[in-house]
């Protein structure tokens, strides 16, 4: 059954004014509230902790929650909490549904405030709540997702269809040691748990541009890359790079962000994960550089990344949760969502770790993979088809299309505007917005 859930969309268009907007479980507006932005007043509380967190000194609660509350008080003032937390209560506490956190932060004009790790975000003790870490509460689901990309559409399975995981591995003689090990296990232990789901395709190992587009031609629905990153070239340019193997010596061949994206040209999965040392980590001075950025504009619909060096047992944590739900049909940002819990709770918020991994979603509801309905839900549809024929409405600048799009085909307002490829019962209200009515599975 489709999960639902309430929206709060937090917009950071410039360092002076954080936007908010609101909807519930039916997408209908709750309203929208503009607040100030204290990134600037802030600043000299959370440098000394963000200290802590990027060399990997941070390792009680108390600096995690110190971290959290700075940063969460950074968007959220008086005003805006408690707006925040009765919408939470609302959506939470009395209608019993998801509460969506959608952070948009524009990283062309504000880099360093893209590069902030948001995911350490926590209600602070005065709200009286417990422990709410935004990034691993259940009842939560916090994604990094822009306004402005298009969204992707679902990716059908077909009947018996498994979802085929490409895992490459880079480790250059003349780095440091690549721990890929327990990571690896961890994926192959999950494939014999979930034969009929999962299929793991020929490991990768050393991964060289070639290599890596030979196994694209495979097709994966998700690509998951074990390796060195860094965020300087060697003329000390602050450019979001990440090591790939020379065919012949077997030492580092760094490339871009530009140039490692572009290997998607040949096959565009679901999902990206990078698990390398400073891939979701974007540059202080040009955010868009990074190398998670830059792979989602190269139309991946989800791009999953570290914001820190991440231990092989946390990335064999999340990595088997993320796997496990994505298998079983969850959307993928309350994968992602329960991965990052399974880390907080092992480590109890005590380090860096349960808020590294990051997630850029350009999926509207989490539905990225789509298996074939069985006979009961196609008797379903057929009772659904009087609405499914009812077309596309439209008045003004608001639009109500109510439709079944085949895969890749348009569902248009009146004005021509198209609202959504391919979907599966959606409801699209006003400019593109749209929110899941069906397919409740």
């Amino acid at each position: 059954m489709a999960k639902t859930y309430y929206t709060f969309r937090i917009r950071l268009a410039n360092d002076k004014l954080v936007r908010v907007e609101k909807w519930d479980n039916q997408h209908q507006s709750k309203g929208e509230l503009s607040r100030p932005f204290r990134y600037k007043q802030k600043l000299e509380q959370i440098t000394p902790l963000l200290q802590f967190a990027l060399t990997n000194e941070l390792n009680n609660y108390k600096q995690a929650r110190q971290l959290g509350e700075a940063l969460f008080e950074t968007i959220f003032d008086d005003v805006l909490s408690h707006e925040f937390i009765n919408f939470y209560q609302e959506a939470v506490g009395d209608e019993k549904q998801l509460l969506r956190i959608e952070l948009d932060v524009d990283e062309q004009t504000m880099p360093e405030v893209a590069a902030l790790p948001w995911e350490f975000m926590c209600l602070p003790a005065n709200a009286n709540l417990g422990d709410r870490w935004l990034a691993t509460d259940p009842n939560i689901v916090f994604s990094r997702h822009r306004a402005l990309w298009h969204p992707a559409p679902p990716i059908q399975l077909e009947k018996g269809e498994k979802l085929r995981i490409a895992l490459a591995i880079a480790a250059p003689k003349d780095l440091g040691t690549v721990k890929y090990e327990e990571v690896q296990e961890a994926l192959e232990s999950l494939v014999k748990e979930q034969a009929e789901r999962i299929e793991l395709l020929p490991i990768v190992n050393p991964a060289t541009p070639t290599a890596i587009d030979n196994l694209l031609e495979q097709q994966p629905h998700i690509f998951h890359f074990i390796g060195h990153g860094q965020l300087q070239n060697e003329e000390g340019e602050e450019v979001g790079q990440i090591a790939l193997m020379k065919k012949v010596f077997n030492t580092a061949l760094w490339m871009d962000a530009s140039s490692f994206s572009e290997l998607f040209n040949r096959w565009s999965p679901g999902v990206v994960l990078l698990q390398a040392c400073e891939s979701g980590r974007l540059s202080a001075s040009k955010a868009f550089t990074g190398a998670a950025s830059k792979i989602v504009q190269m139309n991946i619909p989800v791009v999953v990344a570290m914001q820190y060096e991440v231990s092989n047992i946390t990335a064999s944590q999340f990595a088997y949760e993320f796997y496990e739900r994505l298998a079983k049909g969850e959307p993928v940002d309350i994968a992602a969502q329960n991965g990052r819990r399974t880390i907080g709770l092992e480590t109890q918020h005590r380090k860096r770790d349960f808020a590294t991994p990051v997630i850029f979603m350009r999926v509207t509801d989490g539905y990225l993979f789509k298996r074939q309905e069985t006979e009961g839900e196609s008797k379903a549809d057929d009772r659904s088809s009087e609405d499914e024929q009812r077309g596309v409405h439209a008045s003004g600048d608001r639009a109500v299309a109510f439709g079944r799009g085949a895969k890749n085909s348009p569902i248009v307002s009146g004005d021509g505007n198209v609202l959504q490829w391919g979907s599966k019962y959606n409801v699209h209200i006003g400019k593109g917005e749209n929110t899941d009515i069906g397919d409740k599975r």
